[in-house]
């Protein structure tokens, strides 16, 4: 049914050709409900996690969210630290075990467990597509103090990147103790951060990492149980060196970076086989725009071990980060190599080929992803732009329906169709697929925008300033550029 009701769609945009459709914007789709209707699909997904000592005693409450039917949960690295056992407490008041830690990232605080719960009981969030920006709304949904699918509004106050896990988010909603490994939603009500920690002594000083982390964590290949976690960490390498990483990395996440430097340094030397320490001392240089400590920092865990794959990956992420995309490709190799199946590593590699503008490399690095993975939508929506780049228009509006076939609600789908019809100069086509792109995200400022511009390229200048009006309540700078592209006269 997605696929008939993507392809109804795609044939109504191309009817507009014909005169078949009304060539004004179509209805737009009512902004998202209430908070409580928001939160509501979203409670079944939040849990409470229990953490008990070695003598099965409670000894902290956090908060957790899945990903997965299969039971697999997120929550904060801290949440779990020191546990000898552990269980999650659902919305329904239903209690499950955590069974096997399956990766984590000290430096950002996150840990991936698996819960035996039986499938139907498991609900995944939906990850957002795009990050949030400075002032975006979200809200955050845990168990701070232990009271239960507690819900907190507020907005993005800032953003910072961290090459070895993604960006942190600073935010205005209020934290409490426990709401720790909880989500941070859009107004869509899809995830885009989790909450690690509040600043006890500041005013509105709350920080989250971006779901983006996910994909930046060290498998744990042995599975183990949260006891045998504890006892291995416990006898893995000075127990100084894991304290002072986890100080440093509170502080990194909140930008105090030349305080967090005296921190990874010390536990750099107390353990200097830790990459840990040394991805924390390159986020610190980072922060404070020194990059060729920086770049020597993320060195380091390579020297140690040549096939490390995370290192060499966010090593790759650093250069990309500073515009070195002949640093990144070779990297990146390095990672494949390790690694064959890492799938975030080639479609990087692609990414860079493109912003090389070696066009041929980057084809047939998509192409070998779409091989191994015919539904990775990323990679079939950067293939089709860049065919269309290049005025294949038949084969990127191709990929474009077969993505469109797996997420008809995807707002870049045809936000993508969108700039392909405009570069084949059929703004009525452009028109529709950009208005079905807000029809799928009222707030995507891209898709206004392209609008807007569509209908003065048309000499609809009213309905160009309407995009512009919309805008305004969206993001300022994109409103003031269409507006000085509507009345260049006014700059």
């Amino acid at each position: 049914m997605v696929r008939i009701r993507f392809v109804m769609l795609m044939i109504a945009a191309a009817a507009l050709v014909g005169g078949a459709c009304s060539t004004g914007p179509a209805p737009l789709r009512q902004p998202s409900g209430s908070l409580r209707e928001l939160v509501r699909p979203i409670q079944k997904s939040v849990v409470t996690v229990v953490n008990y000592d070695v003598e099965g005693n409670i000894s902290s409450i956090g908060s957790g969210f899945f990903i997965s039917e299969s039971g697999i949960l997120v929550t904060n690295f801290h949440v779990l630290d020191g546990a000898y056992s552990a269980s999650i407490r659902t919305v329904d008041g239903s209690q499950y075990p955590v069974a096997a830690v399956l990766a984590k990232n000290r430096l950002v605080d996150l840990i991936k467990v698996r819960v035996d719960i039986a499938g139907t009981r498991s609900t995944p969030v939906v990850l957002a597509r795009e990050p949030p920006s400075v002032a975006d709304s979200v809200f955050v949904v845990g168990s701070p103090m232990g009271l239960e699918q507690t819900v907190s509004e507020g907005i993005i106050s800032a953003v910072r990147e961290m090459p070895a896990g993604g960006k942190v988010f600073q935010l205005t909603a209020p934290i409490s103790q426990g709401s720790s490994g909880g989500p941070v939603l859009n107004q869509d009500g899809r995830v885009v951060g989790v909450v690690t920690f509040q600043v006890a002594k500041g005013q509105n000083l709350n920080f989250a990492v971006s779901v983006d982390a996910l994909e930046m964590m060290t498998d744990e290949s042995s599975q183990p149980s949260i006891t045998e976690w504890t006892i291995r960490n416990s006898r893995q390498g000075p127990a100084l060196a894991a304290a002072l990483c986890s100080k440093g990395s509170r502080l990194t996440i909140q930008g105090e970076y030349e305080e967090a430097l005296t921190y990874f340094k010390r536990a750099a030397e107390a353990s200097p086989e830790d990459p840990d320490a040394w991805y924390g001392l390159g986020s610190c240089y980072v922060g404070l725009d020194q990059p060729d400590e920086a770049i020597a920092a993320y060195k380091r865990p390579i020297e140690h071990d040549p096939d490390n794959d995370r290192a060499h990956f966010v090593l790759a992420m650093y250069y990309k980060a500073i515009g070195q995309f002949d640093r990144v490709i070779p990297t990146l190799q390095e990672v494949i190599r390790i690694d064959p199946a890492n799938l975030r590593a080639q479609f990087e590699l692609g990414r860079a080929y493109g912003s090389l503008e070696r066009t041929g490399e980057q084809i047939d690095t998509f192409r070998k992803i779409i091989e191994r993975q015919p539904d990775h939508i990323p990679t079939l929506l950067d293939l089709g732009a860049t065919l269309g780049k290049i005025g294949r228009f038949n084969e990127a509006m191709a990929l474009f329906t077969r993505a469109g076939g797996l997420e008809p609600d995807n707002e870049l789908i045809y936000f993508n169709i969108g700039v392909t019809y405009s570069r084949m100069d059929r703004p009525e086509e452009a028109i529709r697929a950009y208005t079905l792109a807000i029809r799928a995200n009222p707030r995507m400022v891209a898709a206004h925008y392209n609008l807007g511009m569509t209908y003065f390229g048309q000499g609809r200048r009213k309905l160009a300033l309407d995009q512009y009006e919309i805008l305004k309540g969206l993001e300022s700078e994109s409103a003031n550029k269409l507006f000085e592209r509507i009345y260049p006269e006014s700059n």
